[in-house]
């Protein structure tokens, strides 16, 4: 995985942009911009790295676009949902499928939602996320590895902890804690864990330390951090088993206007 070139949002502005920033050279340029509204995570397509999705996290809807040779297209809603999308990642399921995943979350007013978009076009309830288990507080970032293992971080609060899932048990561990600044966004590569500060650092935890990876001095709410290229199937996250919600067991949500491809 070639990690040299970092992508991150800034959830304060708007019009929203997906930065990159290539290390040890020149950074902060806009990837992407919107024409209006923020961007708070985003997530490029592992086999099709030009579709680049994405959400404002005060908003119920994923949006999708794509680039082509002239620039990026125009925004389109891949789904909407009944209340505010949190975050949003690709994964595998069992049978090998790529899906988009994405979240619900109300920090500490109740249980999260993580739910998968189906081909056709419903929302399915795949995992509930217990406050009991994620220290009373959950603002609805999640990440995959490659193991099936689901990640979960606290949002802007501090004390800030990412907690781990291991698929097949679905035990619930504290993977790191840091009593000094929040941890939003975060993204499993290579099985390190990259994640946003709400400030203007990415960091990347390595053996339960966190190491400066990369920081902006002009933005000021990084709220998402990712990586862009095709991804071999062995590279691509997976969605594991974890005991908790399964398929069918909640009324699904309101469909999507076009599925993810």
């Amino acid at each position: 995985m070639d990690n040299r070139t970092v992508y991150y949002a800034d959830a304060r502005e708007s019009p929203g942009s997906v930065y990159y920033a290539e290390l040890g050279g020149a950074g902060g340029m806009p990837h992407y911009t919107r024409r209006s509204g923020n961007i708070y995570s985003f997530a490029f397509h592992p086999g099709v790295p030009e579709k680049l999705y994405f959400v404002n996290a005060n908003e119920n809807r994923i949006y999708l676009t794509a680039l082509t040779g002239t620039g990026y297209s125009a925004e389109q809603t891949v789904y909407t949902h009944s209340t505010y999308v949190r975050d949003i990642a690709f994964a595998l399921d069992d049978a090998g499928d790529l899906h988009l995943y994405f979240s619900e979350a109300t920090g500490a007013g109740a249980n999260g939602m993580i739910y998968r978009l189906e081909g056709d076009g419903t929302a399915t309830p795949f995992y509930e996320v217990r406050l009991s288990d994620v220290g009373g507080s959950w603002a609805g970032d999640f990440a995959f590895d490659t193991e099936g293992n689901l990640y979960l971080s606290s949002g802007n609060r501090i004390p800030a902890s990412i907690y781990r899932v291991r698929s097949g048990s679905g035990a619930v561990e504290t993977v790191y804690t840091d009593n000094a600044e929040p941890i939003k966004g975060l993204i499993v590569q290579d099985g390190q864990i990259y994640y946003a500060n709400w400030r203007k650092t990415i960091y990347l935890l390595t053996n339960g330390t966190k190491n400066d990876f990369y920081t902006d001095p002009n933005r000021t709410w990084l709220s998402d951090v990712g990586f862009r290229r095709a991804l071999s199937a062995d590279e691509v996250p997976r969605a594991g088993t974890y005991s908790r919600v399964r398929p069918g067991d909640l009324t699904t949500r309101r469909t999507m206007s076009a599925a993810p491809s």
